[in-house]
C-alpha cells in the first residue's frame, strides 16, 4: 500500500496528540510522559514540525502566546524525541515552550507544519518500492476522508474512506467505496520504504510512503 505525500500527512496529522503535551497531560494521547526517547516507528522515519518552512505561507512567527516559532523535531530515527508545549505545558514538564500554542476558551496545542522525511542513517527494508518504477500490483491511497469521525486518537485505531487505485504494471484502476482500517502504531512500524523526493503539498512536506498491515476494502 503506497500513500501520497497528501494522504500520509493527512494521517499523521490525524494522530498529532502523539506529540501534543496537552492531549497527554490530559490522557488523550498513546504517548505519555514516559514516552520520549523511545522507538515508536521503523528507524528511517523523521517526522519534524516546521512552522518556518519556507513553503508555509501561512507562517507566523509568533504563537498565540507570544512565544518566538520554532522548528522542531518529533520524531528522529523512528525515536519520540520532542514534544510540542505551550507555556503551561512547558512547566509542567520541566522545559521551555516550543511555540505551538492556540488561544481561545483553553489554550491549544498543535502543530504548523509537518514535515516527513527518510533518515539518513537506516537502508529501506525494499527499494524496490517506488512510485515510478514498481511493476507490483499495489494500492494507491490519494486522499483519506471523514477524518474526524473515523480516527480513534487516544486508541490509535482508524477507519476511512479513501479516493485511491489499484495499480498494476502502471495501469490505475479506480477503487469505489474504498475504505482503508488499522492502527497508527502498526502503520509506523510496517513501512517499508520512504522514497527520496519530498514533496510540497498545502499542508506540509512528505515522500510517498509505502506500509504493509492495513486491511483495505473497496469494489473496483
Amino acid at each position: 500500500i503506497c500513500f501520497t505525500p497528501e494522504a500520509f500527512l493527512q494521517l499523521i496529522s490525524a494522530f498529532s496528540s502523539m506529540f501534543n503535551a496537552r492531549s497527554i497531560i490530559d490522557g488523550l494521547s498513546l504517548m505519555n510522559e514516559n514516552s520520549l526517547g523511545k522507538q515508536v516507528s521503523v528507524p528511517n522515519l523523521n517526522i519534524s514540525d516546521e512552522g518556518l518552512h519556507p513553503e508555509n505561507v501561512g507562517a507566523f512567527n509568533f504563537d498565540g502566546e507570544g512565544t518566538p516559532t520554532q522548528n522542531i523535531n518529533l520524531i528522529t530515527e523512528g525515536k519520540l524525541t520532542n514534544l510540542l508545549h505551550s507555556e503551561a505545558t512547558a512547566r509542567k514538564f520541566g522545559v521551555k515552550p516550543t511555540g505551538h500554542a492556540g488561544l481561545g476558551a483553553k489554550v491549544s496545542v498543535s502543530p504548523d507544519w509537518l514535515v516527513v522525511s527518510k533518515s539518513k542513517s537506516e537502508i529501506d527494508k525494499d527499494e524496490s518500492l517506488s512510485i515510478k518504477n514498481t511493476l507490483k500490483e499495489y494500492i494507491l491511497i490519494d486522499e483519506l476522508s471523514a477524518i474526524h469521525s473515523g480516527v480513534k486518537a487516544s486508541q490509535g485505531s482508524f477507519s476511512l474512506p479513501f479516493d485511491g487505485w489499484i495499480v498494476n504494471a502502471g495501469k490505475k484502476t479506480s477503487i469505489e467505496a474504498a475504505t482503508v482500517a488499522g492502527d497508527i502504531r502498526t502503520v509506523l512500524n510496517s513501512i517499508k520504504n520512504i522514497e527520496n523526493d519530498q514533496v510540497v503539498t498545502h499542508q506540509g512536506v512528505s515522500p510517498y510512503v509505502w506500509v504493509s498491515d492495513l486491511s483495505i476494502t473497496g469494489e473496483a
